[in-house]
């Protein structure tokens, strides 16, 4: 992963600095541990900044574009998971439901994109599945980094 080309790309700059604090913060996490091979059995806490700050940026994302408001921008009710799970069922489609609104703009591949690196690299990893083993090694980690910053970058070239 070359650091320089993500602090410089425009999905980066288009992050607050508290996002950007966590994006370095798992890239420094990812170099050091690649480095030092310590063979732990899950590496997702080099994933947990920069999954934090992909819920930042689609927060944002979502306020710039007009689909939610400043008071469900700041407030600590909204949910991506509920908003943007293009498999809600379809009677609980209501207004808190963007999946189709951001398809509309983006079409349904980009905001397939967006969830599916949300549900893969933010869900699943932070949350325990008793059926799931759920260890992450480092490789796979790079591998799930990589698909947030190509949602982030997706989501970007769209530009509500």
């Amino acid at each position: 992963m070359d650091v320089e080309q993500t602090l410089g790309s425009e999905w980066y700059l288009y992050l607050d600095p508290t996002q950007k604090e966590l994006v370095k913060l798992s890239l420094q996490l990812y170099e050091r541990e690649k480095q030092q091979q310590h063979g732990y059995a899950d590496y997702s806490f080099v994933l947990f900044p920069l999954s934090k700050a992909y819920e930042g940026f689609l927060k944002k994302y979502l306020f710039d574009s007009g689909l939610i408001s400043l008071k469900t921008y700041e407030g600590t009710r909204f949910r991506i998971g509920r908003a943007l799970n293009p498999d809600i069922n379809p009677n609980q489609h209501d207004d808190r439901w963007l999946f189709d609104d951001l398809a509309k703009v983006c079409g349904a591949d980009v905001s397939r994109q967006i969830w599916d690196a949300w549900l893969k690299c933010r869900n699943r990893v932070f949350h325990f599945f008793p059926k799931e083993e759920g260890l992450l090694p480092l490789d796979e980690i790079g591998r799930r980094m990589q698909l947030l910053i190509a949602a982030m970058e997706a989501a970007i070239a769209c530009k509500l």
